[in-house]
Formats: C-alpha cells, sequence, structure tokens
C-alpha cells in the first residue's frame, strides 16, 4: 500500500516535506477547518435572522422579548439578544438557564394562586 501511495502523484509532494513542513500543513488546514465552522455559524445565525423576520420576531430578544436597540442590530444583525440578556447569558454560561429561570418565574405565582 505505501508503494501505491508513493506512486501516486498526488502524494509526490509530501515525500519531499519534512516535520516542520507537515506541520505548518496541519495547522494551514486546522485554520481553514476552524474558517469553515466559522462561516457555517455565521450562515446558520443569518438564515435564524431571516427567519425571524418573516415571522416577525426579528429585532425582539428572545429572553425578555423587548426591542433590541437599532445600534446593536447594526453591528450584529443577527443577534438574538438585547444587551442585559446577552450580559446575563454571558455570566450564566448557557442560554437555557435563563429560559428555565424565566419559566419557573412565571410559574410560581401561578401556583400560588391555585394553592389559594
Amino acid at each position: 500500500m505505501g508503494a501505491k501511495i508513493r506512486e501516486d502523484p498526488r502524494f509526490s509532494s509530501f515525500s519531499t516535506m519534512d516535520i516542520g513542513d507537515l506541520s505548518q500543513l496541519d495547522l494551514a488546514e486546522d485554520i481553514d477547518y476552524s474558517l469553515l465552522q466559522l462561516y457555517v455559524e455565521r450562515l446558520r445565525n443569518i438564515e435564524e435572522a431571516l427567519r425571524r423576520l418573516e415571522e416577525g420576531t426579528y429585532g425582539y430578544c428572545e429572553e425578555c422579548g423587548k426591542p433590541i436597540g437599532l445600534k446593536r442590530l447594526k453591528v450584529l444583525p443577527f443577534t438574538r439578544y438585547c444587551v442585559k440578556c446577552q450580559e446575563r447569558l454571558e455570566k450564566m454560561g448557557q442560554p437555557s438557564k435563563l429560559k428555565m429561570m424565566r419559566r419557573l418565574e412565571e410559574l410560581e405565582p401561578e401556583e400560588e394562586e391555585e394553592e389559594l
């Protein structure tokens, strides 16, 4: 198998590379992969923003429901959160925690009313 690889013209340049060259090649591939991941994430964010635009929810915070500031939308057109909620999410580390807390807060008064 090794002989077949050495004979394949696609792999001929690898035979003249030393460890440093291969290391640089690996690094370049890692960077390319990371950039690709960023582009995919950005595309998903844009698609999500377009979906929210069609639904009429674009420009409103997904956590608190309040309008997101125009300056923020100009800088981050696909943002999902207002500055205040984004800061809370970053402190908590997970968006789901804030949503769960909000749901619990919404449920608490109803549970108390039912007990009366």
